[in-house]
């Protein structure tokens, strides 16, 4: 008999701290919550993202070749997809397509904290492509 899968309880505070900063990719920190890279689990990856207030504004977005989903859990930013600003706030949910290029701009003076969430059994199976950085 199989076992059944077990319940997993997972505090950002106890995650790898993960993050960028620079010109072309703008400010952000993330820390992975579930996934098969960080825990026995399967079928997504969710973490919480944070974009600082005055972070740089990327010159270009990223793309990967997975849908995902935010959740604003705090703070006012507007996210950009495929050359439009959407205005976001904290309880707003985001689709974004695979290949959709994309970012989230701090609007305001406190931290943009979000859910992030991908339908990929892990983290390292997202694969990115950063268009600003290409030559």
């Amino acid at each position: 008999m199989a076992s059944s899968p077990q319940v997993q309880i997972r505090r950002a505070c106890d995650a790898t701290a993960q993050s960028w900063s620079s010109p072309q990719r703008g400010a952000v920190n993330w820390w992975e919550l579930f996934g098969g890279d960080v825990t026995p689990t399967s079928d997504l990856t969710l973490g919480i993202a944070e974009i600082p207030p005055h972070s740089p504004i990327p010159t270009r977005g990223h793309t990967h070749d997975a849908v995902e989903v935010y959740v604003i859990m705090a703070g006012r930013g507007s996210v950009y997809v495929d050359g439009i600003f959407y205005p976001v706030n904290d309880g707003d949910a985001v689709w974004i397509p695979e290949h959709a290029e994309h970012f989230v701009r701090n609007d305001g003076d406190q931290a943009v904290r979000l859910l992030y969430i991908f339908a990929r059994d892990k983290f390292s199976d997202v694969h990115y492509c950063f268009p600003g950085e290409d030559t």
